[in-house]
This record gives structure tokens, C-alpha cells and sequence, in this order.
């Protein structure tokens, strides 16, 4: 297969009854290494096993790539011998159609999108009794809802917060079955998603595993668990990988396992160390000087590197081939059994190796119990040389058998039938060579093809040059139809008329064009009844073009024939994140690892994980959950806005179900939501049937008393309308009466004055008659005397008596 020869090795096993002290020895390791060699048929045969699912999964590649051989199709094709023929004739695009890697791509995007994340779950009784407890806490919470809330509000430290509680012992438990956690589980949860996260698993690896199940129909992981440089998963080609004969496809009952992988010497030389001499590397290379595409002219260069103080020889850049593998074997651990003086017996773990010791003076008998290690190493091919042999170290265990051990390879299979598996790309090859052999025709139709022409009667034609000769050879004439489209011929009647016009059209259309497109369909539904990818799942058929119920079968009939890849691609998933648990909780405490882990998720949960050291270990459970698939996705959110519109739920209803991936449980919280807003609903409806019937009350009983307010009201007004006449009158009465005194108390009043003003009246006339006598008299005097003064020239008596006369008149 490689293009060379090697020796071929007829080995057998080795003795698996064999001590422990002689399995561990490089001879027994390297037998068994040549014996793998010899059981896959020498590797390097044609024949061999190993070869003949190289080629099924190389084939199966390359049509999975759209990168398959086209000679097949050109010796099909070909005009000159079908066994032997290149196509040369033809004027081809031989450029396969890449169906197949359309539906590879569809298959693996399907897979990787349900977004596959472990959920560690603890098993064991001690777990199981811690779980309940932390659920009767929550339900006793949840039952008790109304009063933290009132604690929390009197300020006291509830240590919960009463509004993210679920809102019935119902809702609870369906929240509490994929959210409630153990300390131990938590800590292994956290753990595992970390290391899955260094390894880059979800990008790195699990992709190209899954590839190899729809490719090849097998996918391989590799851990390799080391204290100082962590856990790591490795991807392993399935075309490389070899294993113990099984009809499992689950590999559960594989004896060995181990894979090849090719490296330089150089390489060699860095990973082996000082295993092996520099002689030895020489004879390794002469066994490969030839092979893996060597040069063999630089075996026997040589050159020294001044810096690194050494020499590097041309070999160094060979290829080599190394088979890393391990086998499980069974070796007796003994323990003695030994009596005190005081008769008590004990049993002492004494290894693999024990004698009783001579002279005893106490009772000693060893005890032996079987236990299941694992032994392994890097075999090179082609040699005798093996390195990295002996027991393996680190090795999980399964808490329920500790003596059992698991090895490092986790392998899943579709199926498989003597050795090879079958895979969803191996199964349509047929259908995708005879689709392309269509789409070939369909070219070669096309280049064909002809233009519209004419047929010419040549016999009803006259004075028609023939050619030179006067005369058409047929290959003349095919070369004219050929370029021109125009096909003569000579057609007569038996009596020398003409059957036809000399001149008619001659239509032409491409050769079996519908017939060959109809070919190509039907490979392409061979195809697609063959791997049960419909048009509804690829999204060739419109969203409009079929009802949902029939899209929903057409994706679910897709799912039950991709059921085995999608469940082989979980169980995958779900070994590898198993196998890190049970290697987390046997970390040495003092290595750099551990304190790596310790820094990442915390001292505490890596103290619970680590307490295998301390026993009972806790044992785990790992299932992969996933998002829900499109038909349940679209099914819940159905009824979902079936439950929205009709007032059922409440937008953060749909959110909290929206948020769940199991649709189980997801279709139950929607139940629950349902009834209770249904309840409330009905208790609101009644509540308000209540209110209005007491409203309805109210008011009757309103109205009644502003009745009878109204009633007392207008007898009280009437009643005071009576008394504010009555004392009305009374006062009128008393006012009157008041009145006609003070008239008559005035008249007599006014009758006393009335004489006082009639006698002062008639004294003061009578005195001011008298006055104004005595005045007229005085006047007269002064006048007088004013003339009299006057006559004789006295002027002061004249103003003196002005005055008098002056005070008297303004007076």
C-alpha cells in the first residue's frame, strides 16, 4: 500500500496468565505489539485489514469532498475501450457534482447544532440523600413563600431571595430536575466543561469526529492523563485505528486498541529521549529509506551544528510509522494475611510480588484478588524496537468495581460487520456515480446538439453540384449535417414522382435531454431515500409549498434515518465527558494540575471531587443534554402563541419555557403556567363577580339612605321652616310691639318738646322783638349821632358806631 516492502511478522499472543513481573518486561509488550501487527494482516498488505478499511474510508472521503476518481467515469464514457480508455476523445468538464458533500455538511451542521453539553448527575446513595434534602429545603421554601417575603421586608437575613422562588411545589419539581445540584456535582460539572474547554473539544475535535461518523461511520477520542500536563483529548483518525476483533459497535468488549500515527525521526528523537541509541535510530530509518516518500540519498549525510553541539544527520527528516498502543490484562494483587499474638488477623497490601517470609512466628498466608490493568507503549513498525512500555498509571476507575479499568480510546461506531463499518456516504457511492455519469450524458448531449436545418431532396433538385467527383461520399455528407445542419438525400416514388418537397426544415433538439434529466433525478431521490434527507430538511422546498403537519413528518422521518449518527455522536460525547470526571477525582493534590483546577473552579469543589482519596468515591452519571430538535422547538413555540393569544400565560411565562431545552419538561412548566393563570383567571373573575355584587349592594343601600337622608332632610327643613316662622312672627310680634313703644315713648317725648320749643319759641320771639327794638333804637342813635359827628367834624364816633352797627348786622 505504501509503496514498499517490509518484513511481515507471524506472531501470537502472549501468555495473558503470565506475572505481573513478566508482563511489564519490553519482550512480552513487543510480542504483543507484533502480534497486533500480525492480526491486521502485516498492515502493509493489500489484503490486509487494516489496508482494505484504509481504501473504504479513503473512497468514502473523497466522494464525502466531491474529490473522487473520475477515471471510472471516463473508461464509461470513453469512445475507444471501456477498459482502458482516458476520455480523450471527449470535451468534458469531468468536475464531480458535490451532491454528496452538500448532504455530509447537512448531516454534520444538524448534529453540531443541538449544542451538546454534559450534565453530571451523582448516583451514588450518599448524593441521592443529599439531593433530597436540598429538594424538601426548596419545597419547604416554596411552600413558605408569603413569609420570607414578609421576613425579608422586616429586614431580617432570610438567606433566599423569595422572588426567584418557583411559584408552586409543581413548578419545583420540574425546575429542580435539571437545575438542582449537589456540591459534588456542581464541582464536576465545572471541572469537566473546563476541560473540555482546554481541549477546544466542541471545535477541535468533536467536529471532526462527528465528520467521521457520517464519512466513515466511526469516531475516535484518545485521553491521555497525565499529572503535570492535564487531560488531554486527542482526535484519532478511525483510518488509523486498530482494536481487538469485535462486532460491537459500541467497542465495549475490545481486549487492545491502539492507533498510528507517522513522525520523523527527528520527532522520534524528542519523544523517546534517550530510549534509544543513535545506532538504533540508523537501522530504523534503513527500514524506511525507501517508504512514506524518503529520500534515500540522504541517509548516509551528516552534518554538525556548532550551536547546539551536535550532529544531524539526513535521516533525521525520514518518516517513520509508530503503533501507540495498550491492551487490558489481569494480574493478582496479594495481600497477606496475617495472625497477631493476640489473635487478631489482618490483611497487608504486599503489591504484585510476595513470599512468605521463613521463620514466622505468626500465622502468614497470601490472599489474592484479581484486578484489571492496563498495560501500553509506542511500538515502531518494521522493527523490533518498542519504547514507553509498561503499566499504565492514572487509570479511572468505576466505583462500583474498583478492580475493573477502562482504557483510553473512546470509540463509537454506526455499525459494523466483519471490522469495517458502514457509514451513510459508503451507502450512496453507487447512486452518486450513476448521478454523475447523468450529469456527463447531459454535457455530451449538449455538445452535441445540432442547429435547426433543412433536408434537400437532392433528386428533386436540379443542376446541383455534387462535389469534385459529381458525387457525395456519406462521410461528406455526415460532415455538412454535422456543420450545417442540412441533410441531403435522394427520395423517388416508384413511378418516378417525388414523395416530398425537395426542401423541408429539419428541426433538431438536444439528444434524450428530458430522458437524462429525468435519469439524473432519479438518482438524486435514490440518494436522498437512501440517506432520509428530504427536501424539507436541505430547505430545497419552499416554506410555503407544503402544510406544517407535513413538513414536520418529512423532518421527523429525516431524524429517525439519521437516529443512529445523532445517537452515536451522543454516546461519544457522552464516554469522553465520563472518562474526565472519573480522572478528576484521582488528580494527585500536590501536582501543578490539580492547583491549576483549584485556581479555575475553586479549593472547595476540588476538594469534594478529590475525595476518592478518602472513599466511598463518588460515583456520576454524565448525560449529554442537548437543544430541542426543530420539530419540538416548533411545536412547543406553538403552543406557546396558541397559550399568548389567548391570555393563558404571560410574556414571562413563555421566556422561563423558552429557556428549558428539554421539551418534557418545557411542555410540563407550560401546563403548570397555564392552569395557574387559568386559576387566577377564574379567581379574579370571581373576585370581581364579588366586588360588583357588594358595589351593586353599596349602592342599593346608598340609595336607600340618601332616601331616608333625603326624608329626614326635608322634615328637618320643614320642621325648621316652621320655627323660623314661628319665631319670625314672635320676633315681628316683639319688633312691633318694641316699635309702637318707641312711637309712642317719641310722640310723648316729641309733645313734651313740642310745648318746651312752643314756649322757647315764644320767649326767644319775644325777647329778640325786644332786642330788635332795642336795636333799631341804638341804630338810630348812631345814626344820629354819626350825623350829628358828621355835621361837627368828629370822625371817631362815626367808626366806633360803624363798628358796633357791623358787629351787630354780622351777629
Amino acid at each position: 500500500m505504501y509503496g514498499g516492502e517490509t518484513t511481515k511478522y507471524e506472531s501470537t499472543f502472549p501468555n495473558p496468565l503470565a506475572k505481573h513481573g513478566e508482563k511489564i518486561k519490553k519482550n512480552y509488550g513487543l510480542q504483543y505489539a507484533k502480534a497486533i501487527y500480525s492480526q491486521w494482516g502485516g498492515i502493509d498488505s493489500e489484503n490486509s485489514l487494516y489496508a482494505r478499511r484504509m481504501r473504504e474510508f479513503n473512497i468514502s472521503r473523497d466522494y464525502a469532498n466531491g474529490t473522487q476518481d473520475t477515471s471510472i467515469y471516463k473508461k464509461i464514457l470513453t469512445s475507444l475501450n471501456p477498459n482502458d480508455g482516458d476520455g480523450s476523445l471527449l470535451s468534458l468538464d469531468w468536475t464531480p457534482v458535490p451532491i454528496i458533500p452538500k448532504f455530509v455538511k447537512i448531516v454534520v451542521n444538524k448534529i453540531l447544532s443541538a449544542n451538546m453539553s454534559p450534565n453530571i448527575e451523582a448516583i451514588d446513595p450518599v448524593s441521592k440523600t443529599e439531593r433530597d434534602r436540598k429538594k424538601a429545603k426548596v419545597r419547604f421554601q416554596v411552600e413558605n413563600k408569603d413569609a420570607i417575603s414578609e421576613a425579608r421586608d422586616l429586614g431580617l437575613d432570610v438567606g433566599v431571595d423569595a422572588d426567584r422562588l418557583p411559584q408552586s411545589s409543581e413548578e419545583a419539581e420540574i425546575l429542580l430536575q435539571g437545575t438542582l445540584k449537589t456540591d459534588a456535582e456542581i464541582a464536576a460539572q465545572l471541572a469537566t466543561r473546563l476541560t473540555l474547554a482546554w481541549n477546544e473539544f466542541d471545535e477541535r475535535i468533536f467536529r471532526r469526529c462527528v465528520e467521521d461518523l457520517v464519512t466513515c461511520g466511526m469516531g475516535v477520542v484518545k485521553r491521555e492523563n497525565d499529572p503535570n500536563y492535564g487531560i488531554k483529548e486527542t482526535y484519532v483518525d478511525p483510518a488509523y485505528f486498530i482494536h481487538s476483533i469485535t462486532d460491537d459497535p459500541n467497542f465495549t468488549d475490545i481486549v487492545y486498541a491502539g492507533h498510528i500515527h507517522r513522525v520523523s525521526i527527528s520527532e522520534l528523537k524528542r519523544i523517546a529521549g534517550d530510549q534509544f541509541t543513535e545506532e538504533e535510530y540508523e537501522k530504523m530509518a534503513r527500514t524506511v529509506m525507501n517508504r512514506f516518500g524518503n529520500n534515500p540519498n540522504k541517509f548516509g549525510t551528516t552534518r554538525y551544528d556548532g550551536i547546539l553541539d551536535r550532529y544531524n544527520y539526513g535521516y533525521d527528516e525520514f518518516t517513520i510509522e509508530i503503533l501507540d498502543f495498550e491492551f487490558v490484562s489481569v494480574d493478582d494483587i496479594i495481600f497477606e494475611e496475617k495472625t497477631s499474638k493476640f489473635g487478631n488477623v489482618g490483611f497487608y497490601y504486599k503489591g504484585y510480588e510476595y513470599s512468605i517470609p521463613k521463620q514466622s512466628i505468626y500465622d502468614r498466608k497470601p490472599v489474592y484478588m484479581q484486578n484489571t490493568t492496563l498495560y501500553g507503549g509506542k511500538y515502531i513498525l518494521g522493527t523490533d524496537y518498542l519504547f514507553d512500555y509498561g503499566l499504565k498509571k492514572n487509570i479511572p476507575k468505576n466505583v462500583h468495581d474498583l478492580t475493573r479499568t477502562q482504557m483510553s480510546y473512546s470509540a463509537i461506531a454506526t455499525n459494523i460487520r466483519r471490522m469495517i463499518p458502514k457509514s451513510m456516504v459508503s451507502g450512496i457511492v453507487g447512486f452518486a456515480d450513476q448521478l454523475q455519469i447523468s450529469h456527463l450524458k447531459i454535457q455530451q448531449s449538449i455538445a452535441k446538439a445540432k442547429p435547426d436545418g433543412l433536408i434537400v431532396d437532392i433528386e428533386g433538385l436540379e443542376n446541383v453540384q455534387l462535389g469534385k467527383g459529381g458525387e457525395l461520399q456519406p462521410l461528406d455528407i455526415q460532415d455538412i449535417y454535422e456543420q450545417t445542419g442540412i441533410f441531403y438525400y435522394r427520395s423517388k416514388n416508384p413511378d418516378g414522382s417525388f414523395a416530398n418537397p425537395p426542401i423541408r426544415p429539419l428541426d433538431n433538439s438536444i439528444r434524450n435531454i428530458n430522458e437524462l434529466i429525468g435519469t439524473y433525478n432519479h438518482y438524486l431521490r435514490m440518494i436522498r431515500d437512501a440517506t432520509g434527507i428530504n427536501e424539507v430538511v436541505d430547505g430545497t422546498t419552499p416554506k410555503g409549498e407544503q402544510l406544517v403537519g407535513v413538513r414536520q413528518q418529512a423532518i421527523q422521518a429525516a431524524n429517525n434515518a439519521l437516529y443512529d449518527i445523532t445517537n452515536a455522536s451522543m454516546v461519544l460525547y457522552r464516554r469522553v465527558c465520563s472518562d474526565i470526571v472519573k480522572c478528576l477525582q484521582i488528580l494527585p493534590l500536590k501536582s501543578a494540575l490539580y492547583q491549576a483546577y483549584e485556581n479555575a473552579i475553586g479549593k472547595e469543589n476540588m476538594n469534594v471531587l478529590a475525595s476518592f482519596r478518602d472513599l466511598p468515591m463518588y460515583n456520576f452519571g454524565v448525560r449529554v443534554v442537548s437543544d430541542m430538535n426543530e420539530v419540538d422547538k416548533a411545536y412547543l413555540e406553538q403552543n406557546i402563541q396558541i397559550a399568548l393569544a389567548q391570555k393563558e400565560i404571560d410574556l414571562e411565562d413563555a421566556i422561563a419555557i423558552r429557556q428549558l431545552k428539554d421539551v418534557d419538561q418545557a411542555e410540563q412548566l407550560l401546563i403548570i403556567r397555564r392552569k395557574k393563570r387559568m386559576r387566577q383567571q377564574q379567581e379574579m373573575a370571581m373576585q370581581n363577580s364579588q366586588m360588583q355584587a357588594q358595589m351593586n349592594q353599596q349602592t342599593a343601600m346608598a340609595t336607600a339612605q340618601a332616601r331616608m337622608q333625603e326624608e329626614q332632610m326635608k322634615a328637618q327643613l320643614e320642621a325648621q321652616k316652621i320655627q323660623l316662622e314661628t319665631q319670625s312672627k314672635a320676633q315681628l310680634l316683639q319688633l312691633e310691639y318694641q316699635l309702637r313703644s318707641e312711637i309712642e315713648k317719641i310722640k310723648g317725648q316729641f309733645s313734651l318738646a313740642s310745648q318746651e320749643v312752643s314756649s322757647d319759641a315764644k320767649q326767644s320771639l319775644e325777647t329778640q322783638k325786644e332786642d330788635r327794638k332795642d336795636e333799631r333804637v341804638k341804630k338810630q342813635a348812631v345814626e344820629q349821632s354819626k350825623l350829628i359827628s358828621q355835621r361837627k367834624g368828629e370822625r371817631p364816633e362815626l367808626e366806633e358806631e360803624a363798628s358796633i352797627l357791623n358787629l351787630l348786622l354780622n351777629k
